[in-house]
């Protein structure tokens, strides 16, 4: 598979993946001369009022009635959300190294923001271009090829900034960019806990103590459960804007229940800042 790297222009305005017309909608053309029953006059029909037309408020009203992860979303509310995916190759003995090789990131509606693969650093060589997985050979990190690692980091960043980041083990993927972004402002589909196996119970010999953590599934094994969609298939090369896809469309199946959670885990955050500061206060005055 080949990936050709975005240029900046693109990155700046970014495409939106082509959309399924409906060949087979009824049409609209209506023939002279041929009058509907349905909507020709009827006496009998006079005293029948038409129906009311909605206020805003009350379209208001039943979109707030309905489960977040069906309520629409507005441009402004769609814009603050970001799926990110990375691909790695292997540097140092053996290659079991990470070193970041291609960067995508998409918006709320699949468009891509970003999708390039980086240039590895000359002092650490890449020793495992791990191909089968990552899909990156090495004609994609030539230096007229793939953008330099710098500019890639700063440009991550600024598409971050202020937004919410969905994908599957971002650990990962923040860890080789060497960046950081709120926990607050995360969302991550493989630790997020309805997504993750629940952990079979494991008695030690030692300590008589059981281990019930739940465990990170994988993203291929989500979609295929929660999304009925097939990803990563066999001998075929992980596409980094597949999964972030996939990590993006669990993360709106999820969302309703998942932001309550996240609302709780932010008001409790602020409650024990505020016990602390006020604890501070006190330790002060006296």
């Amino acid at each position: 598979m080949q990936i050709r790297n975005m240029t900046e222009e693109e990155i700046i305005k970014p495409k939106k993946q082509s959309q399924v017309r409906n060949d087979f909608s009824p049409s609209k053309t209506k023939f002279k001369g041929v009058k509907n029953n349905a909507t020709s006059k009827n006496p009998k029909n006079k005293n029948k009022k038409s129906p009311k037309k909605k206020s805003k408020k009350q379209k208001q009203k039943q979109q707030q009635n309905k489960p977040a992860e069906q309520q629409e979303l507005t441009l402004e509310e769609q814009g603050r959300y970001v799926a990110l995916d990375c691909e790695f190759v292997g540097v140092g003995p053996g290659g079991y190294e990470h070193a970041l090789a291609r960067v995508s990131l998409v918006d709320w509606n699949n468009a891509v923001l970003l999708d390039t693969h980086v240039r590895v650093s000359e002092s650490t060589p890449v020793t495992d271009y791990r191909t089968f997985v990552s899909g990156v050979r090495e004609e994609h990190l030539l230096p007229d090829v793939a953008m330099e690692s710098e500019k890639c980091i700063a440009i991550v960043k600024k598409l971050l900034q202020g937004r919410i980041l969905v994908g599957h083990g971002l650990k990962n993927d923040l860890t080789v960019l060497g960046i950081t972004h709120p926990w607050y402002n995360t969302r991550d589909t493989a630790k997020y806990e309805p997504f993750m196996k629940k952990a079979k119970k494991v008695t030690d010999s030692i300590s008589t103590s059981t281990s019930t953590l739940p465990r990170s599934r994988k993203l291929k094994d989500l979609a295929l459960t929660k999304l009925d969609r097939v990803i990563q298939k066999e001998g075929e090369s992980h596409c980094s804007i597949e999964d972030s896809i996939a990590a993006l469309d669990l993360y709106k199946k999820a969302r309703g229940k998942w932001e309550k959670v996240m609302e709780y885990k932010v008001g409790r955050t602020q409650e024990i800042e505020c016990d602390d500061a006020m604890y501070f206060m006190l330790c002060n005055e006296e």
